[in-house]
């Protein structure tokens, strides 16, 4: 067994608590300690943010400013990650321009 002891509040909240409620005094002996991990989505959100930029990028650039088809294809300058089964993951790679596949017409992604 552990000797680490869990504490379970006594409201249930979907929402993080306020600072307020967290207090900095320092524990008197035997009291619990309240450790604090840096959440999931904190770590994430960048990376939440780049993927709907370049979803925003993509969707801006869906037709081709020539000939207005929608025939175009995002192109990325560098390679994409692997999975552990060494596939690429798709949309992993920098973004840097577009293609049109009916005309050729290439142009960059601002």
């Amino acid at each position: 067994m552990s000797c680490l002891k869990l504490h379970w509040p006594q409201t249930l909240s979907l929402y993080p608590p306020s600072v307020a409620d967290w207090s900095n005094e320092p524990a008197e002996e035997g009291a619990p300690v309240i450790l604090s991990f840096p959440g999931r989505n904190r770590l994430a959100g960048n990376r939440q943010i780049d993927l709907l930029n370049r979803a925003r990028l993509i969707f801006a650039n869906r037709h081709c400013p020539e000939g207005s088809r929608a025939a175009v294809v995002p192109i990325d300058s560098e390679a994409a990650l692997m999975s552990r089964n060494r596939m690429p993951i798709p949309g992993t790679g920098r973004l840097i321009g577009f293609e049109c596949d009916c005309c050729g017409h290439s142009w960059s992604a601002e």
